[in-house]
């Protein structure tokens, strides 16, 4: 399952910064740039189906809307940093209409430094000062990088069947009623979707509301009826059905695993 991330699609501030170990994480995309500075071991980056390895000291810039997934190597320290194209308009309009050969790219170590003092080390981060960081990164980026022109896609349209998902999973959708609500050809969306996602809509809704329902089993106390109808399964046992064929465990089983390994 791709994961869309509509709290990295929707913030024109977003200015996220983080450090991970071991990182980590599975396939899925936004709005947003994200960039990835290697301060120890080798990770795996996969990019609309092509993997990179970055390393120490290397730093990879996974521009917007592609999808793109992370494993570590052995023992990974990993800066994640994930912002908004408003923070650098010249640079996304600049990149807008272009493929990245790679995304991992060596970084002069001045910018490097730059980018650190101002992005990691000092507690308060002024907007201009931030911005000038980040355009300088981006530059290295640019200058270092062999372009492609990009090839069409449906991105925008992918971004808003997702939204509509992420803001309807809890009632009952259908293709149909979706398609009323966006404008489009019912039979159309599917094509788009299942060409772009790997999984035709219906199934993505279900693994949706299965990810929603694992995370309250796992940080809630409320009952399994409850969290089967408030994640958008219209009853208990297709619930039970759909949550067992997607982790090979009941809800109930699911919820007793995890806690017994906190014991």
């Amino acid at each position: 399952m791709i994961l869309y991330q509509t709290d990295n699609s929707r913030a024109g501030t977003n200015n996220d910064i983080r450090m991970y170990f071991d990182f980590a994480f599975a396939p899925h995309f936004h709005r947003d740039i994200e960039l990835i500075y290697m301060v120890q071991g080798d990770l795996k980056i996969t990019v609309q189906g092509n993997t990179f390895i970055a390393k120490a000291g290397q730093m990879a810039l996974i521009l917007s809307n592609l999808i793109h997934s992370y494993e570590s190597i052995g023992e990974t320290r990993v800066i994640v940093h994930v912002f908004s194209q408003d923070h650098i308009p010249g640079f996304a309009k600049l990149v807008a209409d272009k493929d990245v050969l790679t995304p991992v790219f060596d970084c002069d170590d001045e910018v490097k430094e730059f980018y650190l003092d101002y992005c990691i080390q000092k507690k308060k981060r002024t907007t201009l000062a931030m911005k000038a960081v980040l355009y300088a990164v981006c530059n290295e980026f640019y200058e270092r990088s062999t372009f492609l022109p990009a090839q069409k896609d449906n991105t925008e349209l992918i971004h808003k069947m997702l939204s509509y998902i992420a803001e309807h999973y809890r009632e009952e959708i259908s293709l149909e009623i979706m398609a009323q609500d966006l404008g489009y050809e019912m039979h159309y969306l599917s094509r788009v979707f299942s060409a772009n996602v790997k999984i035709n809509i219906r199934r993505y809704i279900n693994l949706y509301r299965v990810d929603n329902a694992k995370e309250r089993l796992i940080n809630s106390e409320d009952s399994i009826a409850r969290i089967a109808l408030e994640s958008g399964f219209q009853s208990i046992r297709n619930f039970n059905r759909v949550f067992s064929a997607g982790t090979g465990m009941t809800p109930a089983e699911y919820r007793k695993q995890f806690h017994e390994k906190e014991m």
